[in-house]
């Protein structure tokens, strides 16, 4: 692995146009930089990060250019799963999930089998079971790995936002404020935003769809700030819709002016699929006469 990391740094550097010289000034001998390059040493990690840095490179970036401009294994299997459920393919969904079952047993990594277990939980929520035929069992697979992890990282935030489609509302909640806390140490970290932020609205969701409004705004109050932070405009427009429709419920305004704005917005960005959901939410908790629609602002 030192070897192949060594020639990858070596072509980097090569392609910024420094010399060994350039790049091991202050971080490690040339003679060292010379032989990681040629795969008869690996330095430790804090200088490989030192290194990085210096190329204007995160780790991240130097393994998906050192296998060939692809995404890890593991990442590739995450995507394809989504992408066959968003289309609908369920054999394509079976096959995923089979071939990550198999890389567990293979090397007992965890991450393999919660692949396994979105799979199948995938083929579940559609009509399509197969290995597994309750949400539930899922979800009780899931809930003791996140109990039993003394301190969240990104991949504890991941994977409850994966998952949250097989948790009833109460353990969203639970789970749900538990991140909170966790995301306390991340807040410096804007890789984590966008993660949080998406963890947080899909949790005011389920609260929101159980009536739950006093809950559904904590988690939209947490959530509206992060995507300020992290510019994605649509992000940040579903969550003002959410946050709109679930203080009008709560009786703190009766103003729909702002969520028939912003539902419009997404109509002018031709997110249709999202307005017509949003509309649906509006008509599921909004009187009738406080829907955008009836109003006539849409």
């Amino acid at each position: 692995m030192g070897r192949f990391l060594g020639e990858t740094t070596k072509r980097i550097r090569k392609s910024r146009g420094m010399n060994q010289s350039d790049l091991a000034e202050g971080i490690m001998s040339r003679s060292n930089l010379s032989r990681f390059e040629g795969g008869k040493y690996f330095p430790g990690y804090d200088k490989l990060i030192l290194i990085l840095d210096k190329l204007e490179m995160s780790l991240e970036e130097l393994l998906f250019l050192h296998h060939d401009y692809a995404q890890p294994v593991k990442r590739t299997l995450h995507l394809t799963l989504v992408e066959a459920g968003n289309r609908y393919e369920f054999e394509k969904v079976r096959d995923v999930s089979y071939e990550c079952h198999l890389l567990y047993k293979t090397t007992r990594t965890e991450a393999f089998y919660h692949l396994y277990l979105l799979g199948q939980g995938l083929l579940i929520q559609y009509g399509h079971e197969d290995q597994i035929s309750q949400l539930s069992e899922i979800a009780n697979y899931i809930k003791p790995y996140l109990l039993g992890v003394d301190t969240w990282y990104l991949y504890e935030f991941k994977l409850l936002n994966n998952f949250l489609f097989t948790l009833n509302s109460d353990d969203a909640i639970f789970f749900g404020l538990r991140a909170v806390q966790e995301f306390n140490k991340y807040h410096s970290f804007a890789e984590s935003r966008t993660i949080q932020q998406h963890l947080l609205q899909n949790i005011s969701n389920i609260c929101l769809g159980e009536r739950n409004y006093e809950k559904s705004l904590f988690f939209l109050t947490k959530a509206l700030p992060l995507a300020d932070k992290t510019n994605l405009l649509y992000d940040k427009i579903v969550t003002l819709v959410l946050y709109e429709i679930t203080v009008i419920c709560l009786k703190q305004s009766q103003d729909t002016s702002k969520l028939g704005s912003y539902l419009a917005i997404l109509q002018q960005l031709d997110f249709m699929d999202s307005y017509h959901a949003l509309l649906d939410v509006c008509r599921k908790h909004l009187p009738m006469d406080l829907t955008p629609v009836s109003l006539g602002m849409l």
